[in-house]
């Protein structure tokens, strides 16, 4: 059986994160297992020419206006083209190309599933109380009404979809947890110093990879690496990915200057770039206050990186069962813990904590298993559609 896919996201934009790392390795295996698969979305045509290269055929409906990414053109194209596909999966919640979704597919029989990313977690209900009452307004007027219209709303883990029912009335929408995987690290065991930071040569690197933001907790990093610092002058901390400016300024104005030097801020890294940051590390760390599942920690895995992270993070439960890092709780004071605890290690306990690490990867995170799971998933929604 071959069928034609349409995925639906706001933004092709590596620096988004997560979601679209996690499409583009989809879309290599749609390739190669030869499924039609299109993309829509609301970047620019000029934008997307920077960042569609492993992509297949990217419709680029752009520009969008606001945060809700407002974008006309996107329903107008929908209700012209959605039954020349065969299904729908969408990407994100709380934005315009989901409610899109959700008019077009009522003129029609084409179904559609739905990717939240962790946009349904209490942690943002928590921590912004206020946002979250015109979260909840949006979710009665539209979201729900989405919700309930998909043929599935997926899940990377049990965890996010029990979390998820803390945040929001569920009933009525169908959950599936369908799990998530990577392709990993194609340059495993090769440990090349990047060039352009010849810096890192002879340091014992500590490495964040993700989105410089309040949510990841990069904060308890910084202060943590300040403080185990102190007594070995070869420890460096790496922290990559795109910033929030504002964020990242205070975070900065924090740091005493003799650590200036210690501590580089090198970006966004992609391709061959990030993996020989991973091959270069010696800990991967993430103190993040939330996580759905975390690609770049399982990214490090692949690298046969240990991790620290909290336990906030929805995977954790499997690297702990594995003992491929620490866990800590999600404060400074556990996060130190744990890093320390991971740096005392001696040689023989490194090895064996970093095999451990790929062997997790392998295990649970490859992205082969997942990805025919997935197929046949869909295979077999789309096969009940048509006989309903």
């Amino acid at each position: 059986m071959t069928f034609k896919i349409l995925h639906v996201i706001n933004t092709c934009d590596p620096a988004s994160g997560g979601p679209i790392e996690g499409l583009k390795q989809l879309c290599k295996f749609y390739k190669k297992n030869k499924i039609n698969v299109q993309i829509l979305c609301s970047d620019t045509k000029d934008n997307i020419k920077k960042f569609n290269k492993s992509l297949p055929k990217v419709y680029a409906l752009g520009p969008s206006l606001g945060n809700y990414a407002f974008n006309l053109k996107l329903l107008n194209w929908l209700k012209i083209n959605i039954n020349k596909y065969d299904l729908l999966i969408v990407h994100g919640l709380w934005q315009y190309h989901n409610f899109a979704v959700w008019r077009a597919a009522r003129r029609s029989n084409i179904p559609y599933f739905i990717f939240p990313h962790g946009s349904l977690d209490p942690w943002f209900k928590k921590k912004y109380p206020l946002k979250h009452i015109k979260k909840l307004i949006y979710w009665y007027l539209f979201q729900k009404k989405i919700l309930k219209k998909a043929k599935a709303v997926f899940f990377t883990t049990k965890k996010e979809q029990n979390l998820a029912q803390e945040s929001f009335n569920m009933n009525s929408i169908k959950m599936k947890t369908i799990g998530y995987g990577i392709n990993g690290n194609p340059i495993q065991g090769k440990n090349i110093i990047l060039k352009k930071f010849l810096s890192f040569k002879n340091k014992f690197l500590l490495t964040y990879i993700g989105r410089i933001q309040e949510k990841k907790g990069i904060d308890t990093l910084i202060k943590t690496f300040l403080e185990v610092s102190k007594k070995n002058t070869k420890y460096h901390l790496v922290l990559t990915g795109p910033a929030d400016i504002k964020y990242k300024n205070s975070l900065i104005e924090k740091i005493p200057n003799k650590y200036n030097d210690k501590i580089t801020w090198t970006g966004p890294l992609y391709n061959n770039d990030k993996w020989k940051l991973l091959n270069s590390s010696k800990v991967f760390c993430s103190p993040s206050h939330q996580e759905n599942f975390g690609i770049s920690i399982v990214e490090a895995l692949s690298s046969g990186l240990p991790v620290v992270i909290t336990d906030q993070i929805n995977i954790q439960s499997i690297i702990k069962k594995y003992n491929a890092g620490i866990i800590t709780k999600d404060n400074f004071k556990s996060f130190r813990f744990g890093l320390k605890k991971i740096l005392k290690l001696n040689k023989i306990e490194y090895k064996k904590i970093s095999h451990n690490a790929f062997q997790c990867f392998v295990n649970n995170f490859k992205s082969d298993n997942y990805y025919r799971n997935f197929i046949t998933y869909l295979k077999k929604s789309l096969n009940k559609y048509d006989n309903s």
